[in-house]
């Protein structure tokens, strides 16, 4: 296994920079009410908040700006030496865009805590091909109906608290115990990736985890096919389900998401966790992508023990 740079954990006083990776900030949320709500999370953790130079930008295809400014926002954040953390105020789309006018070397350099979910896994991959660890964790934008719950998950991964998730019995998780790395994120764009240089063909011991919305049945089953054809999930030491919310098509396939993705990894011989809360609804657990971690799932549930 290769050892993977982590970024040194916040604490009271740190700077953190707020920047849009992709999509812009909507309409609703421009309001000083909402900045209020958003603000007031970091600020009850010690935390000052620099804001990117176009954090509020907005182009047609709900762009936060023009591509290469995106890039300069995250780029200058690296650069700032106050700055401890980046977090991207929203997914969306957009970060693949993003990414190809960033130097990938500068997180080599300046190695910082990246948080987001969802089009944000695009930069997730990306450091985890440089052996940098980051934080699958909620945004601002999503911060508006967060449980307490979604806010202290995403504290202890930025702080450095143990990570320790104990899940419900699902009736579609598969017993076992591994060890591996966790990888993953958004579906969609995790298997977006494949065939690029950021691409994670689980070459090394990996627990993979994956959420998704929005998507059709038919979609869901062709990137798992793929990932199937491409002997990706056999590699695979053990997989974690977390949130596919509104799926298409359910009715028309007679069966819903859940029991899709049951067929196609109930013939990995492997643990599979499903029920866990992360993802695009409330709460949505953190998780330290890059880190090692154990799996155990029995009859009695799932354990989920970051190392």
């Amino acid at each position: 296994m290769r050892q993977f740079i982590r970024p040194p954990y916040l604490k009271p006083g740190d700077t953190i920079g707020l920047v849009a990776m992709a999509s812009a900030i909507s309409q609703s949320q421009l309001t000083p009410e909402y900045e209020e709500k958003w603000s007031s999370v970091f600020n009850s953790w010690g935390l000052k908040v620099k804001k990117g130079k176009y954090l509020y930008e907005s182009l047609p295809g709900d762009f936060a700006g023009e591509d290469a400014l995106r890039a300069e926002d995250i780029r200058e954040m690296l650069l700032d030496e106050e700055v401890k953390a980046i977090i991207s105020f929203r997914g969306g789309y957009g970060s693949m865009r993003t990414l190809t006018h960033l130097d990938l070397n500068l997180f080599r350099k300046h190695p910082k805590w990246l948080v987001g979910f969802s089009d944000i896994t695009i930069f997730h991959n990306a450091l985890s091909s440089l052996g940098i660890e980051s934080i699958l964790g909620a945004m601002p934008s999503t911060f508006g109906d967060a449980p307490q719950e979604t806010f202290d998950s995403l504290y202890d991964a930025l702080f450095g608290r143990k990570m320790h998730y104990s899940i419900a019995l699902h009736p579609f998780s598969k017993s076992g115990k591994c060890r591996g790395r966790l990888v993953g994120g958004n579906l969609c764009l995790f298997a977006s990736t494949i065939g690029t240089p950021i691409q994670n063909l689980f070459y090394e011991d990996s627990i993979l985890f994956i959420e998704d919305i929005d998507e059709k049945m038919h979609t869901v089953d062709r990137m798992l096919l793929t990932m199937r054809c491409a002997g990706m999930l056999d590699r695979l030491k053990g997989i974690i389900i977390g949130q596919f919310t509104d799926t298409a098509d359910s009715d028309k396939w007679e069966k819903d998401v859940y029991t899709l993705i049951r067929e196609h990894t109930d013939r990995l011989d492997c643990p599979v966790l499903f029920g866990f809360p992360c993802g695009h609804e409330q709460p949505n657990y953190s998780l330290v992508l890059g880190r090692e971690a154990l799996l155990e799932v029995s009859p009695g549930g799932g354990s989920l023990r970051l190392l």
